[in-house]
């Protein structure tokens, strides 16, 4: 890159930021190659964010006004018309953001939101999806909502995972084609629940990473594979069982891929092996 080059932080549409080299002097920035590198010198960069506090009625209003960048999180409360699951539909068509990938984790969804995850993953050429939703939906949609969720989201070029666990979280995280993270999570499912929920956004990257692993830690113990899984499905651990199950493993950094399984083995319950349910 040359000195008269800009940089530019793309999809977070923060503009241009120029930077003037000629302040640091005629020689510019000097390295000196006779310098070793010091191994014990850590250098921490700490995450500050300013924080925008709002309050909305409905997704694509809070979408529209939604400041997105670098050093701004934002909390909200939204109401009982507000439809989580249209709120990142709206971003991504009123250009906001652009989806490389998605990971998402809730209690439940219906048919709107699995198209509206459909549109996105459509839209962007969405590389890898992942999805988590709870034994409660699986046993109440297994005949109607589970198999349209395979057919809807058997897009071409997309990898998708699919896991169905004792879960009771709500976090959709998103890394854009930028190579920036979003973090959502609140508690609100994807549907409208005619309650008043509470959502916060955060762009940390170091929190989208942590949440995006514990994900795939659940669908590494529950991914669904085919269709006769899907049909014959048996009933996951809960509980105890479950955690030691998904993030057991994290307490040692070292520990092979099947670690999570091990893990619900030791605790009496029994794990699921799974791979990409891409078709």
């Amino acid at each position: 890159m040359s000195m008269d080059d800009e940089f530019s932080f793309g999809d977070f549409g923060l503009g241009e930021i120029e930077f003037d080299f000629d302040e640091f002097g005629s020689e510019g920035f000097i390295l000196d190659e006779s310098e070793e590198p010091t191994e014990t010198a850590i250098y921490t960069r700490p995450v500050v964010h300013s924080m925008q506090t709002v309050c909305y009625e409905h997704a694509e209003a809070f979408a529209r006004d939604l400041v997105i960048d670098e050093d701004t999180e934002t909390f909200a409360f939204v109401s009982g018309n507000f439809v989580f699951g249209d709120f990142v539909e709206a971003l991504v068509d009123l250009g906001k953001i652009s989806v490389r990938r998605m990971s998402i984790m809730t209690l439940s969804m219906n048919d709107e939101n699995i198209d509206s995850i459909r549109n996105i993953v459509e839209w962007w050429g969405v590389e890898r999806l992942d999805i988590v939703l709870s034994d409660f939906w699986y046993a109440h949609e297994r005949g109607k909502l589970v198999p349209y969720l395979f057919q809807e989201l058997d897009v071409d070029g997309l990898e998708l995972h699919v896991g169905f666990a004792s879960v009771h979280c709500k976090t959709w995280c998103i890394e854009t084609r930028g190579g920036h993270c979003l973090t959502i999570e609140g508690s609100a499912n994807l549907r409208s629940s005619n309650n008043i929920e509470q959502v916060h956004i955060t762009p940390d990257y170091s929190l989208y990473t942590f949440v995006v692993g514990f994900t795939e830690k659940v669908i590494e113990a529950y991914d669904v594979v085919n269709a006769e899984a899907r049909r014959s499905r048996k009933k996951s651990i809960r509980g105890g069982e479950l955690w030691q199950a998904v993030a057991g493993a994290r307490a040692g950094a070292s520990e092979a891929p099947g670690a999570a399984r091990a893990g619900a083995q030791r605790a009496g319950g029994k794990a699921k092996k799974g791979r990409s349910s891409r078709r």
